[in-house]
């Protein structure tokens, strides 16, 4: 269950950053699925879990995470903007995003991954 200290983000990992005119920004992925973040979550933690909750331990990592965060909330509408998250505080952006936009619900973030490369270039899993 989340808390004021923990919520629910959506993890997009397939599509990609669709950008309109008027600062909308939208996320292309049709499949993401959902993750606790907690504020004692790290961003390495937190890289970590995404990465097995797709069961790609080993074969993938998350190169980029960027974060589709409010900049303008009107009366039936939100306007997004995206900045990159690449460290703890950046994690702290996102909770503070949280807490400025509580018409938000559900913040979503686009995990870009690439192959792991093993240092062996035979046992590359993923051709």
């Amino acid at each position: 269950m989340a808390s004021a200290d923990s919520f629910l983000v959506l993890v997009h990992y397939r599509g990609l950053i669709k950008k309109k005119i008027r600062s909308e920004i939208k996320f292309t992925d049709k499949d993401p699925f959902s993750v606790v973040l907690k504020s004692s979550t790290s961003f390495t933690e937190f890289l970590n879990s995404v990465i097995q909750k797709l069961g790609l331990q080993g074969v993938k990592r998350v190169e980029k995470l960027f974060y589709r965060n409010p900049i303008l909330v009107l009366w039936d509408d939100v306007k997004y903007d995206s900045f990159v998250i690449g460290s703890d505080k950046d994690l702290e952006v996102l909770f503070h995003c949280r807490r400025q936009f509580p018409k938000v619900r559900t913040p979503e973030l686009l995990a870009k991954l690439v192959d792991v490369v093993s240092s062996s270039s035979s046992l590359n899993w993923n051709p």
